[in-house]
């Protein structure tokens, strides 16, 4: 090794070594205990080093504290973390989504605020990624040794899936539907709901017979937020046999929000039913989408459907 050689290897080794001097300068948790503080100057210090920490790049302060012992700590420097945009901040955070780094955490990374029930680390961190652009390695870092694990583990990836908003993640999802453990279906169902692809849209299809009243509910929550007229069909499906009643009121009031491909058809026929319920939920449907207030009998409705379905554009 010639002389410059040595000397560009101690300079690198030198600049490295003062960043990472520089880094371990900084305490998190006493930083965060600065931020609670009554005096004004000590919080707008903490804050301002909060802000350094950030702008330098020094991610490992807030990856060294969101493994630490306080798990209120860890939620605060996963969020400031989540804000760095340097690719290594990026990638210290999609390492988080990994199954070594999982923990259970008091706060709802939905409503993101604290909460007294625990939740799995990792929806929070999908949700933090997904919010700020995604990132195209975040699903395969999720998914990663996760086959195979306790029933728990598998519900908290589904549900991390679901806040990921990754469609890589729809086929795992697919699988875990028909899981035998009733938590796992109900997360894959949710999760799904919150794609718009035909393959979740046939994997919710799939649990609209499933033994449990719970999942087949999730199923129904994760169609009210579908807009493709695709899944009329699931809808009429769970209105005319599902075993509830009240699951198949929900599921015919579901239809009266569909102007395209119209339900009308089907909730005149329900009208011709045995069982009160349906009908009772088919005239209301009916008299929501028309504005019209015709009586039960289904010959008032088909005259109706007759004259104007050319022209029936459906109502809010």
């Amino acid at each position: 090794m010639n002389r410059r050689t040595a000397r560009v290897g101690w300079v690198v080794a030198a600049a490295a070594g003062m960043v990472l001097s520089c880094a371990r300068a900084y305490d998190a948790q006493t930083l965060y205990n600065q931020l609670q503080s009554n005096d004004l100057e000590e919080r707008q210090d903490a804050a301002d080093k909060i802000d350094k920490i950030m702008h330098e790049g020094h991610y490992d302060v807030f990856v060294r504290d969101a493994l630490g012992p306080v798990k209120t700590n860890r939620v605060t420097s996963l969020l400031y973390l989540s804000r760095m945009p340097q690719p290594e901040a990026r990638a210290a955070l999609r390492d988080f989504l990994r199954l070594d780094r999982r923990s259970m955490i008091p706060y709802n990374p939905i409503r993101m605020k604290p909460s007294t029930e625990e939740t799995d680390s990792r929806i929070l961190v999908a949700h933090l990624i997904a919010e700020s652009g995604g990132d195209p390695g975040a699903t395969d870092a999720l998914l990663e040794g996760v086959a195979g694990q306790p029933a728990d583990v598998i519900a908290g990836t589904c549900y991390a899936l679901g806040a990921l908003r990754d469609p890589k993640g729809v086929p795992f999802l697919a699988t875990a539907a028909r899981h035998e453990d009733v938590e796992v279906a109900r997360a894959a169902a949710q999760a799904l709901g919150m794609f718009r692809t035909s393959e979740a849209q046939a994997a919710l299809k799939s649990l609209i017979h499933h033994p449990s009243q719970e999942v087949r509910s999730e199923v129904l929550s994760a169609l009210e937020i579908q807009e493709d007229p695709a899944v009329v069909e699931i809808l009429e499906a769970m209105a005319a046999s599902d075993p509830t009643p009240e699951l198949r009121a929900s599921a015919m009031g579901q239809l009266g929000r569909f102007k395209e491909k119209s339900p009308v058809p089907f909730l005149i026929e329900q009208l011709k039913g045995k069982d009160d319920n349906n009908r009772r939920a088919a005239l209301d449907t009916l008299r929501l989408m028309s504005g019209q207030a015709y009586g039960p009998r289904p010959e008032s409705w088909a005259r109706w459907w007759e004259q104007n379905q050319k022209s029936f554009v459906g109502r809010p």
